[in-house]
């Protein structure tokens, strides 16, 4: 008996091999989200936050569109299935893309560095309402190390830099930029169950496009677009690079190895952003750097001890078929 047409068979998420490459793909993700940061800090002050938001969308779409055509025919969502893709559009895209836009052209870096440094905690906490997944205690206890070991490099070492911190209304932006990114991939885990993270990948970007397109339109009618042609370089970086492949690439961890385990993963990202400044922006690194790496790789790691992976698994557990209530 053939499968139902709307139906995808996934390999088996318990296969050693099957966990491995999803774990490559959160760390070449995790690279080129690093490098985001670093282009943001250029374009995002320059470009009007919706209009960089639909043409990074844009390019994105244009990146993962040949995937789809060497994948032969594939299913189409429909119903249900295609509300909560248009759903996943609107916040792993429309929503986390203007946030971060926002955030990271008005939040102090310290700020923001801190801010980012919860992505985990958050994911958890969104993990146990809408899963009812509770971590162990070693993985809290790594999810803390590596808070730590980012506040350490945000505060560049000294605690009277990190307790001058304080806090303003632009902030929000980064905070809900986070919480927005966080349950685009429990999201995105769920509607995986039933397409390929490719598909899931696309749809979220078109529907990203239609809900940006107007409002993008209308800033740049309003306020012109005025982006240097040298900085384009760091525009295409965005959309091809982040827009494109590393979103493929992080739906396909998520995939693999669940959202929540791409959550913790989601540390690297910062540490990557200083690697790569240092290597193209000539920024210094000091002892505090180093520091900072080993305990969030550290913290990485230890979160990983219990099982490999720190989310319920791709395939239906009972606790999932549980969650699955709360779609329909």
């Amino acid at each position: 008996m053939k499968p139902s047409p709307d139906k995808v068979i996934l390999e088996n998420p318990e296969d050693k091999r099957f966990r491995q490459l999803g774990y490559a793909e959160v760390i070449l993700a995790c690279l080129l989200f690093g490098g985001n940061t670093v282009a943001g800090k250029i374009v995002a002050t320059q470009v009007p936050p919706f209009a960089l938001s639909a043409v990074r969308a844009l390019l994105g779409l244009i990146v993962i569109t040949p995937f789809l055509r060497r994948m032969g025919p594939l299913p189409r969502p429909k119903g249900k299935d295609l509300r909560w893709l248009a759903l996943q559009g609107l916040v792993s895209i429309g929503l986390a893309y203007t946030t971060f836009a926002w955030g990271i052209r008005l939040s102090p870096a310290i700020n923001a560095a801190i801010i980012f440094a919860s992505f985990p905690a958050v994911t958890l906490v969104l993990l146990g309402i809408f899963w009812r997944y509770r971590p162990t205690f070693l993985q809290l206890i790594g999810v803390v190390i590596a808070f730590l070991g980012l506040l350490v490099v945000a505060a560049r070492g000294s605690l009277e830099r990190l307790f001058s911190v304080s806090f303003t209304a632009a902030d929000a932006f980064l905070l809900l930029n986070v919480v927005v990114v966080s349950l685009g991939n429990i999201l995105g885990q769920r509607l995986m169950e039933r397409y390929p993270p490719t598909i899931v990948s696309a749809y979220t970007l078109f529907f990203g496009i239609l809900w940006l397109l107007p409002w993008g339109i209308w800033e740049v009618i309003r306020q012109g677009w005025h982006l240097p042609w040298p900085d384009w370089l760091f525009l295409l970086y965005m959309g091809v690079s982040v827009s494109g492949l590393a979103v493929l690439l992080n739906f396909e961890a998520v995939h693999r190895i669940g959202s929540g385990t791409v959550g913790i993963f989601n540390n690297l990202n910062p540490l990557f952003a200083i690697a790569l400044a240092a290597l193209f922006l000539k920024e210094p690194l000091y002892p505090y750097h180093g520091i900072g790496m080993i305990l969030v790789l550290g913290g990485v790691a230890l979160s990983l001890t219990s099982n490999g992976q720190l989310s319920p698994s791709p395939r239906l557990s009972s606790e999932k078929a549980h969650a699955r209530a709360l779609w329909r």
